[in-house]
């Protein structure tokens, strides 16, 4: 029952976010209020990434995979107060740009690292049947499809730019990148959900399924430019969703791992 309230905390959140945001009276109240709401639910995932590699034992393939999560979250979390503090004073050459593009460089590294891990734990722990390979291959190869209509146009620009002679526009075109890849894991995340349904290690499996097809969305509504309302685009939305099921997904691989462990003994 408590995992089933864990997954139901992203979207009530996410209704919590809209109702606050329209209450405020100003568009400078909003911008604010949603940059601290950033901050918030990337702390949260943090959290959620460091409780899920503390409940594996040293050298355990989840928790280096949950340990990478976990690395690109704080790397990103570091990036966003630092970018609001050096904004007034960076260019495209100064050391103020270049850690922040590094930042975001070894974050998205990471996060590649991390999803790639945990997507390959269904190999490692030989859950698909004999008769899912085709099934598996077509539902990846799916999914990569979309990631690349999703996330191809973002990258396809940045690498323009940076043929243009806009050394900027490198992080844009690597976080582009480490989207598509990312997003082309969904397929295995969700076999393993799939294969694990019914039993308790299907919930983290799930919402960390749920948390890249989030992503998803993200991508798309930075793509077309959507709004949710004055001050805030549809992406702050999604960005805010995927990284509360990341928190969730954690918090529930901790929870089942402890309650195996605790049935166990």
């Amino acid at each position: 029952m408590r995992l089933r309230w864990l997954a139901l905390y992203p979207l009530a959140f996410a209704v919590i976010f809209f109702g606050v945001a329209r209450s405020l009276g100003t568009e400078d109240a909003v911008a604010s209020f949603v940059v601290g709401q950033r901050l918030l639910v990337r702390v949260l995932a943090l959290a959620g990434c460091v409780l899920a590699a503390s409940a594996f034992d040293r050298g355990d393939h989840l928790r280096r995979a949950w340990s990478w999560m976990a690395w690109s979250t704080a790397l990103l979390l570091l990036r966003d107060p630092l970018r609001l503090a050096l904004e007034p004073i960076q260019d495209s050459t100064s050391a103020a740009a270049w850690l922040l593009d590094g930042l975001a460089l070894i974050g998205n590294l990471a996060l590649v690292i991390g999803v790639w891990q945990l997507a390959r734990s269904w190999r490692m722990a030989a859950m698909t049947q004999p008769g899912n390979s085709k099934k598996a291959l077509a539902l990846t190869l799916g999914v990569a499809v979309l990631a690349l209509i999703v996330a191809a146009p973002a990258a396809a620009t940045a690498f323009r730019d940076l043929l243009g002679g806009d050394s900027r526009a490198s992080t844009t075109l690597a976080s582009a990148l480490a989207d598509i890849v990312a997003l082309c894991l969904i397929g295995p995340l969700l076999l393993t959900a799939i294969e694990l349904r019914g039993g308790l290690f299907s919930w983290p499996w799930g919402l960390i399924t749920a948390c890249r097809v989030s992503w998803l969305f993200y991508d798309a509504a930075a793509a077309l430019g959507l709004t949710l309302m004055p001050g805030v685009p549809l992406y702050e939305l999604f960005r805010g969703l995927a990284l509360n099921l990341l928190f969730a997904a954690g918090v529930a691989q901790a929870m089942v791992v402890r309650a195996v462990r605790r049935a166990a003994a």
